[in-house]
């Protein structure tokens, strides 16, 4: 999990305060990622205060977690600018050790009953860093998607990471923003009924 040094909570679902970007990075081939959309892509997290969520599922090949709730609507946590085909340094979802805990024993999908109570955008700045030469450290400010259940009132929150390797060895790990958006469930096709095979007449 990442360390959070500071995290402020928007009000009901709404975009986090613009902040002042950190001081130009380095020159490498590894580009920082932009700091905090003026506005934020996806849909208002606070569509889901008062939905009841039965399944979280985390994608074993993608940065992506889908919620679904009992109202039959499927929600999905992505990560800003993620491409699927040209994927760049490698990038994963990291979550609360509560959240992480429940997915990991159930191996990326989860059954449960639980609430909505909250759910918003929040601002968090963690350290980054990148070795090479020398290693250079700064504050990456990224946002997340936290929310809590009306049963147990305790804040749990998802955001992104990108990291690259040499030799087994993390030589530059830093944070991207995260975004909601809806899954749209592709309509069923009707299958006409036919029988198996063609009934021949006497």
């Amino acid at each position: 999990m990442a360390s959070t040094s500071s995290s402020e909570l928007s009000s009901g679902g709404t975009n986090p305060p613009a902040t002042t970007p950190p001081p130009p990075s380095p020159t490498n081939t590894r580009r920082r990622p932009v700091p905090l959309r003026l506005q934020s892509i996806g849909i208002d997290p606070s569509v889901l205060v008062g939905k009841m969520l039965i399944r979280i599922s985390r994608s074993p090949k993608h940065p992506c977690m889908q919620l679904h709730f009992a109202d039959d609507t499927s929600y999905q946590i992505l990560v800003d600018g993620y491409d699927p085909i040209h994927r760049g340094l490698p990038k994963a979802l990291e979550m609360d050790p509560v959240l992480e805990s429940l997915l990991d024993a159930a191996e990326g999908t989860v059954e449960l009953t639980r609430t909505i109570d909250r759910c918003s955008l929040v601002t968090l700045t963690d350290k980054a860093f990148q070795t090479s030469q020398r290693e250079h450290r700064w504050d990456q400010n990224h946002i997340g998607v936290a929310f809590k259940f009306s049963e147990d009132q305790v804040w749990h929150c998802v955001w992104a990471t990108l990291t690259d390797h040499e030799n087994g060895t993390c030589v530059f790990r830093s944070y991207d923003d995260v975004y909601l958006d809806q899954l749209q469930r592709s309509p069923r096709k009707r299958h006409s009924r036919t029988p198996s095979s063609p009934t021949k007449r006497r």
